[in-house]
Parts: structure tokens; sequence; C-alpha cells
């Protein structure tokens, strides 16, 4: 396997709480510049997981909130910062406008400023690929209960996915490879 091969871990959640120490699990085995693209639909639980990394970075997971009207905010994190984005009114941007919006906005800048930059509304992206990228799908079974995969395509994904499938075992929660 190639040193940025793209591995995958599932796990389900049937709360908010699973959601949350799904999102921390991850964010403990994650690198400074690693980008965490949350794709889903609306109510999938992508803030809920946003906030449950936050805690896995050390911010105050209360402080948390899509910032789908103010597009990018930074948290100071124990381990590094956390950059959170919301894409969500930047689905219509024209591809050709796409880089100089995500530049206008911090976002490009976010992705190499040394943290993790969460981006919900991923499948909406249009500008230059990360160099470290975890894509997290969200699908919803039923109203409680959610299918979680993440998609490693950063470098060492093997051992990235591996302590990540740790951390949610560790957790309580029953990944899948």
């Amino acid at each position: 396997m190639s040193e940025k091969a793209s591995v995958v871990v599932s796990v389900s959640s049937r709360s908010a709480e699973d959601t949350e120490r799904i999102g921390a699990a991850l964010a403990a085995v994650l690198e400074p510049n690693t980008v965490v693209g949350l794709v889903g639909p609306l109510g999938a639980g992508k803030t809920c997981f946003a906030r449950g990394a936050a805690a896995g970075l050390g911010v105050d997971p209360a402080l948390v909130a899509s910032p789908t009207f103010v597009y990018l905010v930074d948290y100071g994190g124990k381990a590094f910062t956390l950059h959170h984005a919301d894409l969500y009114r930047l689905l219509e941007v024209p591809s050709d406008a796409a880089t100089e919006v995500y530049e206008s906005i911090g976002l490009l800048a976010a992705f190499e400023a040394g943290g993790v930059t969460l981006v919900e509304w991923w499948d909406g992206y249009r500008g230059p690929s990360p160099v470290s990228l975890v894509r997290v799908e969200f699908v919803m079974e039923n109203a409680e209960h959610r299918r979680i995969a993440a998609r490693f395509a950063v470098p060492g994904s093997e051992a990235r996915a591996t302590a990540y499938a740790e951390r949610l075992g560790v957790a309580g929660l029953a990944p899948e490879r």
C-alpha cells in the first residue's frame, strides 16, 4: 500500500453523544494541516461531529456552532487550532470563481495554517485539492441511526485509520474496515 493510499473506517452512531465521540476519536489522530471534509444531508450530524472533534482538540464544544453565515470560524485548541468552515451558502458559486471565493473567506489559508480544518458540505468544494484529506460521509439510516465512514487520504493513511479504529473501540463504538 502506498504512503497515501485511501483507507476507510466505518462506524454506527445511535445518538448525538455517539456522533460527538466519533468526532473526538478522529480529532485525536489527526496531524496539522489535515482537512476533514464532512458530507451528508441537512440534519445528518455534521455540526455535532464538529463539536466532538473540537473537544478532541481541546476546544470547548459549547462554543461550536455551524458557521453557515460567517463561513469560517477559528477556535484555539490545546493541540492545534480548529478551523471550522461551512460551504452551504457557497454551493452555487461557479467553479471558475470558487478558488477566489475560498481565498476571500480564508479557507485556503486555513488548509496550510498548521491546524485542522473541518469543512461542512465538503461535497460542494471545488477548489485545489488539499495535501491531507479525511472525507467523512454521513448516511442517515433513520431518525437516530447514522452510518459514518471516514476515508483517509493522508500520509500514513493505514496507521491513522488503525489509530482511529482503536480510539473508537476505546470509546465503546464498533468500527468496521
